[in-house]
């Protein structure tokens, strides 16, 4: 194992581009927050990331696909009548 900071370390540190990604794909909102937050959940379930050369690209490559399933989502939900 590597010597890698502590979880809400890397939290802190890559929260801004992390929920500029989200923001950029779905608009400022709910949306962009809830997609901001499945992403750490997503990178938490990896912790600790061995093999990650680059944690920021890599935050913001899932926050990127975090992003886009929120939009299918939104082409799924029901449209009121």
């Amino acid at each position: 194992m590597t010597n890698q900071p502590l979880f809400h370390e890397i939290v802190e540190a890559h929260s801004s581009a992390v929920l500029a990604v989200c923001a950029s794909v779905l608009g400022p909102g709910p949306d962009a927050e809830d997609a901001w937050q499945e992403t750490f959940v997503s990178a938490l379930r990896a912790y600790p990331f061995d093999g990650v050369a680059n944690v920021e690209a890599w935050l913001v490559t899932i926050a990127h696909r975090r992003a886009i399933d929120v939009l299918r989502a939104r082409g799924r939900r029901a449209v009121p009548a």
